[in-house]
């Protein structure tokens, strides 16, 4: 493992996030940036594009696992060890993975089940489920990143941060945290987070984005109780879940290349994962 990547495991379970500064090369980002160029193109030839709506945003259906070019990114080792720090050594892939390319919503929310502070099961001692985003653009300087309220993993609310986070940068939170994506940078305070009235931002006094934003986002867990309830709840609850998972058949390489990292694969439903299996 790359020496230089350090996880601080500690201060991630009291922020309920993390960013681990250059994972990736530049080049290594420029690349997958182009592979999920390419993706798009295999799959809008498929019938699986589609605009995210109210939104300037455009998604594929299927999880990043069912995408070749994409699975090698979100497989990589430097990935895996970690999740692996922050979760313990058996970790479970359950379906729970997208793509967004272009500015979508915005506003502070949580990605569990029980959204709202210390109502419901999911508030019952830890929450071992973890979900990364893979920026490929700079946002260190640029609109269109990612907010935490820090610490709101384990309180209703926190200190609103924005993230700066280059191309090669790591960010993973806790599903309980509240976050919000596509953050606006104001001209004259970068630095200040615009946390309930971004929609209202005009134009000359916001930060552009550096380029198109593209987001490969993916969740990994431990096996327990919040896991179970986040699948039964919200991912078979959810038609545009059900849908996705509908569309991500998974060949023998893809449940290979799982088990070749020492991920346990949790079929989230009966569709998943299935061969040649239309919406």
């Amino acid at each position: 493992m790359d020496p230089k990547i350090t996880v601080d495991k500690k201060k991630f379970e009291e922020e309920g996030y993390l960013v681990i500064k250059n994972v990736f090369t530049p080049e290594e980002i420029e690349a997958f940036r182009a592979d999920c160029y390419k993706q798009y193109e295999i799959d809008t030839a498929k019938n699986l594009n589609y605009d995210v709506k109210k939104t300037n945003a455009r998604s594929l259906r299927g999880d990043l696992m069912s995408k070749k070019l994409i699975r090698k990114m979100i497989l990589d080792d430097r990935i895996i060890y970690i999740v692996k720090e922050l979760l313990g050594p058996d970790i479970v892939y359950f379906g729970d993975s997208a793509f967004q390319f272009g500015v979508g919503f915005r506003g502070f929310h949580r990605d569990n089940v029980d959204r709202e502070f210390n109502e419901g099961p999911d508030w019952e001692g830890d929450y071992p489920i973890v979900r990364f985003g893979l920026y490929l653009q700079d946002h260190s300087t640029f609109s269109g990143g990612l907010k935490v309220k820090r610490g709101s993993h384990r309180n209703k609310s926190g200190k609103s941060v924005i993230l700066d986070i280059k191309p090669g940068d790591f960010a993973i939170w806790n599903l309980r945290t509240l976050h919000s994506g596509n953050a606006v940078r104001l001209k004259l305070f970068p630095k200040l987070p615009v946390d309930y009235f971004e929609r209202f931002v005009p134009a000359f006094l916001k930060i552009d984005e550096s380029k198109e934003r593209i987001l490969a986002a993916c969740s990994f867990a431990r096996k327990s109780k919040a896991l179970d309830r986040y699948i039964s709840e919200y991912m078979n609850k959810a038609e545009p879940v059900k849908l996705n998972m509908r569309n991500s058949p998974l060949d023998d390489e893809a449940l290979n290349d799982l088990s070749g990292k020492g991920i346990t694969l949790v079929r989230p439903s009966a569709d998943y994962g299935k061969q040649n299996h239309n919406s």
